[in-house]
């Protein structure tokens, strides 16, 4: 997908029309190695790859033909703000971080703070998360929806807690 700013039933058409584009190359492929007249272009990783934007087309449709949200945990201080607490990977292994304060878990990081953990509805998109590095990477991730810094359906930018 290009980097154009589209939002909305724009941006919907745009993806369909990217299904479409990915479904006819999966097709050609079909008949070039039916014919005998595979090339380069025809390797498991070009397949993986059609494959897997149409999976995430389609997550991006999902998305698109809601509200652009989608219901998460998140955890808010004292006045209701969401901190954007999320999970890093440090030299002493996984550890939960928001406004510069270190947990080994959403339950210590409340209780180390006095904030609380609640269920709010924030912008998502989709993000290719690898499995491992390098070309296993590549081939074995998958897309997930993340949290997002704009509503996809209506355009407005809502940003990332600090």
């Amino acid at each position: 997908m290009t980097a154009t700013k589209l939002f909305g039933d724009a941006l919907i058409e745009r993806i369909e029309q990217d299904i479409q584009h990915y479904e006819e190359l999966i097709r050609d492929r079909a008949k070039r190695i039916d014919n005998g007249m595979t090339d380069m272009d025809d390797c498991f990783i070009s397949e993986r790859v059609e494959r897997s934007a149409i999976t995430e087309a389609k997550m991006q449709l999902e998305i698109l033909r809601g509200d652009g949200c989608e219901e998460r945990d998140v955890v808010i201080d004292e006045n209701g703000e969401d901190v954007g607490a999320r999970w890093v990977q440090t030299r002493y292994g996984n550890k939960v971080v928001a406004r510069g304060v270190f947990a080994n878990s959403i339950n210590a990081l409340c209780k180390k703070t006095g904030w609380t953990e609640t269920t709010r509805r924030i912008p998502v998109w989709t993000k290719w998360i690898p499995c491992g590095i390098g070309l296993l990477g590549a081939c074995y991730g998958s897309y997930e929806k993340v949290r997002w810094h704009t509503n996809m359906k209506t355009g407005e930018y809502v940003g990332y807690p600090e």
